[in-house]
């Protein structure tokens, strides 16, 4: 899944992170010692931008010019549109600016390694996300060593019905429809994702075939199941 999977074993700090898939998100940042340092913000908001000052404040607390990054890393979703475009293009703007590799990290990958309820589990699981008319989108992954990152498992899709394959766990929020929760072959333990900007960037430095890389900022894009909403207004618009 990316074009150059040497880049990342050999990026190192420092490295900012940023999680914006869901409601609340965050930034981290590995600084040139290795040490983590992170914040929390909420995205979204119409009253203010807490995003970019969250941003500086983590880079500050880390003692990092953001000129100095070296890799720019961020969830990809899926995730909620609003939350990813504005991630998105922070994580362009720094890396430009910056002349900094930008690394997108798949949403599942990032619920796998930052839900603790997971953190013992080996074999296959299943993610569960962007529930919508009764379907969502699946992740299959697994690991046989808890020190390994979580890999993608197959191609990950839009499914309407129960899995038909055994799986060790699930992690599904609320919004994913009861029945596609259910296994038709096991009873795996259903558990509540957890992103955190912290798992980007450990995953970012981890490497790996399911990691989107590229030197142009620009090229780094979301990952999206289906049409966004807004645009199949656009498509749906009457001509004039």
């Amino acid at each position: 899944m990316t074009e150059k999977d040497q880049a990342i074993p050999a990026v190192e700090g420092p490295l900012l992170a940023i999680e914006l898939s869901q409601r609340s998100g965050g930034a981290a940042v590995i600084d040139d010692s290795g040490d983590l340092h992170t914040v929390g913000f909420e995205g979204g908001r119409r009253d203010r931008d807490d995003v970019l000052p969250g941003i500086h404040a983590v880079l500050a607390r880390a003692g990092v010019a953001a000129s100095t990054l070296r890799c720019v890393a961020v969830d990809v979703g899926p995730g909620g549109f609003t939350g990813l475009r504005i991630s998105i293009a922070a994580a362009q703007a720094i890396a430009e600016v910056a002349n900094a590799t930008v690394v997108g990290v798949p949403g599942a990958v990032v619920a796998a390694t930052a839900t603790a309820a997971l953190g013992e589990t080996l074999g296959e699981i299943v993610v569960l996300s962007a529930a919508k008319a009764g379907t969502a989108w699946r992740t299959r992954l697994g690991r046989d060593d808890t020190d390994r990152c979580w890999r993608i498992i197959g191609d990950p899709g839009i499914i309407d019905r129960p899995d038909d394959r055994a799986c060790v766990a699930v992690l599904a929020d609320e919004h994913v429809p009861s029945e596609l929760v259910r296994s038709t072959v096991s009873d795996s333990p259903v558990h509540s994702p957890s992103f955190d900007a912290a798992a980007v960037a450990r995953i970012a430095l981890g490497g790996g075939p399911d990691l989107l890389v590229h030197a142009d900022p620009a090229r780094l894009m979301p990952i999206y199941p289906r049409e966004p909403e807004a645009v199949r207004r656009w498509r749906s618009r009457p001509a004039r």
